[in-house]
């Protein structure tokens, strides 16, 4: 049950904050609509992949989302850890974030 709990809420701070990060904030910076949508697509397929990591190594989930909240990692840094086939569309979608960032 705590497994669960925990998920669920890693799952709405990182998964939902991916989502957001990887395609909100790359359309403000108008970034193609081509990059937005491959980079949405990774973050919406990496979803399993971070759950299962957070099932299995829950501190792990914890620390992350603690990690991204306070801004000490970014979320495409842990996008990028966790689903390593998602450093194509990353590396697409990087320049617009860090444009934003600056």
């Amino acid at each position: 049950m705590i497994q669960d709990i925990i998920v669920s809420l890693v799952s709405f701070f990182v998964v939902e904050l991916l989502q957001t990060e990887l395609s909100d904030k790359p359309a403000a910076a108008r970034a193609l609509q081509a990059v937005i949508t491959q980079a949405s697509q990774c973050a919406r397929a990496a979803s399993p992949v971070l759950a299962d990591r957070v099932t299995s190594d829950p501190w792990w989930g914890v620390a992350t989302t603690a990690q991204i909240w306070s801004g000490t990692t970014s979320p495409e840094t842990v996008l990028g850890e966790s689903a390593p086939s998602c450093a194509p569309a990353l590396q697409a979608v990087r320049p617009f974030l860090e444009r934003l960032r600056a």
